[in-house]
C-alpha cells in the first residue's frame, strides 16, 4: 500500500466534454496540473499531522536510521495519472518503514491515521481543483 494516492472519480460529464474537444497531450497537461495542485495542498496538511519526536536518533532500526524526521522527508510524486504523498507502508526495505506503525498503531501505541485523516480532510479540495482545471480547459476550448 502506498501513501496517499490522489485519483479522481466523478466529474464524468465535464471529462467527456473535454475529451471530445482536447488532444491527449492537453488532457495530460491539465491532469498533471490538477495533481500538482492537489499534492501542494496535501503535503503541508500531512506534515502537520505526523507526530515529530524531539530526537530522531532512535527512530527506525540500527543501520536503517533515517536522515532527519519523517515530517521533513515526506515523498511526493506527480504524474498525469495520479499524485502521491507519503510512503510505501507495506515494505521494510526503506528507511521510513516504521511509518506504518505510526499510521496503523502497535500493541503499545494507538494508530495516528494521518494518511486516512489527510485524505478525508482534502477530498473536497481535490474535487474542487479538478473541476476548476477542467473548466478552465473547457472554457479555453469553447472560446469563453
Amino acid at each position: 500500500m502506498a501513501g496517499l494516492t490522489i485519483e479522481f472519480a466523478g466529474l464524468e460529464e465535464l471529462r467527456k466534454a473535454i475529451e471530445e474537444l482536447s488532444s491527449d497531450a492537453e488532457i495530460k497537461k491539465v491532469n498533471r496540473e490538477i495533481f500538482r495542485r492537489c499534492v501542494e495542498i496535501t503535503h503541508p496538511r500531512m506534515k502537520a499531522k505526523i507526530p515529530k519526536s524531539s530526537d530522531n536518533s532512535k527512530s527506525g532500526k540500527k543501520g536503517y536510521r533515517p536522515p532527519g524526521h519523517a515530517t521533513d522527508n515526506i515523498p511526493q510524486k506527480i504524474t498525469a495519472n495520479y499524485g502521491e504523498v507519503g510512503w510505501v507502508l507495506l515494505g521494510d526495505a526503506e528507511n521510513w518503514f516504521y511509518m506504518k506503525f505510526v499510521e496503523w498503531g502497535t500493541t503499545k501505541q494507538h494508530p495516528k491515521d494521518f494518511i486516512f485523516n489527510v485524505r478525508e480532510e482534502c477530498d473536497a479540495d481535490y474535487s474542487r481543483i479538478a473541476e476548476e482545471e477542467y473548466q478552465k480547459l473547457l472554457n479555453a476550448k469553447m472560446g469563453g
